[in-house]
């Protein structure tokens, strides 16, 4: 069996994965990034980076991509949310950039992958964790080829696969579920941003500009509730969205697309960090989506991680991730006090 010999070896080739990739190529780190081969289309979403991201990913030297990778820019967003009256909450004077970015997540994925040297990479039908060679098994289209690190990176996502293969498991605060379909773009004379999201019953939604033609609309409930099982079908959202005040007006009779359901809750793993290992992204932390973290999550928790490595390969001690672990803990405590009163107020409106 071949062998490749890495400082890190990272799995999971999302924007977690990539971003750490190229932060740790900029610092001459080596590393090895495994992904699996895509198996199916992904659905677009439309993925917002709110204005406050953008600093961050001006100071990690990566606005350019993301910029590059933007469908457009996005000034605001509009939520009934805790309130009767439609809230406009805009960005004009958020400084210092006064815009969000609305991405194409898949350009974004290529152009960070153009980035890395492409050695670095490989694209496997599926790996395996060798517990007594404490190794990456790869099964690459080429050969089968055991990776090894002073580190391993578990960039997989809510997969979590890595980390699951290792015994570690992970503390679910709610089984929120998430359920998206492409719309034809409907304009609402009250909506100016891309972006509204509002409260129903059982129940809140979320629909997104992804394109001049395209809207995504997203449903959310709680996992094995009666509207999540209506929700699977597009024909019964006309009546689960009877009484709201706006959302309703953006259904269309025709639909671009199935409806995609995908885990949206909130999630942390019960260990973020280890001796030789740790998590990033949302196989560490996972928001919820009304956060709008997502993205944000997986750039600055590679930063971080970046960081974390490097102190960990020079000094040879496990300080550096033990305080990256709690760093990533205290993030992740102060979402759930916000998550719960963003939440109460949507209880308080009988949503």
């Amino acid at each position: 069996m071949a062998s490749i010999h890495s400082d890190v070896a990272i799995v999971g080739g999302g924007i977690a994965g990539l971003c750490l990739s190229v932060l740790l190529q900029r610092k001459g780190i080596e590393y090895f990034l495994v992904t699996r081969e895509m198996q199916q289309k992904v659905m677009a979403l439309a993925e917002t980076l709110p204005p406050s991201a953008l600093a961050m990913i001006q100071q990690l030297g990566l606005r350019e991509v993301f910029e590059e990778s933007a469908l457009e820019k996005t000034l605001g967003y509009h939520s009934l949310w805790g309130s009767s009256q439609v809230q406009d909450v805009n960005f004009y004077f958020h400084h210092p950039y006064n815009y969000g970015l609305k991405l194409d997540k898949q350009l974004l994925l290529k152009k960070l992958e153009s980035c890395l040297d492409s050695h670095r990479i490989v694209q496997c039908k599926d790996w395996s964790w060798e517990e007594e060679n404490r190794c990456i098994r790869v099964n690459s289209a080429q050969k089968p080829f055991d990776l090894y690190g002073q580190i391993f990176v578990d960039a997989t996502g809510r997969k979590k696969a890595l980390l699951r293969k290792l015994g570690i498991g992970s503390t679910v605060h709610d089984q929120q579920i998430a359920f998206s379909c492409h719309l034809p773009r409907i304009r609402h004379p009250k909506i100016k941003h891309g972006v509204f999201t509002e409260v129903f019953k059982g129940g809140w939604g979320i629909v997104s500009s992804l394109d001049q033609r395209t809207n995504v609309m997203t449903l959310y409930a709680e996992k094995g509730s009666p509207q999540s099982l209506k929700m699977r079908e597009y024909d019964h959202w006309q009546t689960l969205l009877s009484e709201t005040q706006i959302l309703q007006a953006f259904l269309a009779g025709e639909v671009w697309s199935p409806v995609f359901v995908s885990a949206a809750n909130s999630i942390c793993s019960n260990e973020i960090a280890g001796s030789n290992w740790l998590a990033l992204g949302d196989a560490a932390i996972a928001f919820d989506p009304l956060s709008s973290h997502g993205i944000t999550n997986a750039v600055y928790t590679a930063w971080q991680a970046a960081e974390a490595i490097e102190e960990r390969l020079v000094s040879d001690s496990d300080v550096a991730l033990g305080v990256y672990s709690e760093k990533l803990r205290k993030i992740f405590g102060a979402y759930l006090a916000t998550r719960l009163i963003l939440f109460g107020k949507r209880l308080i409106l009988g949503g």
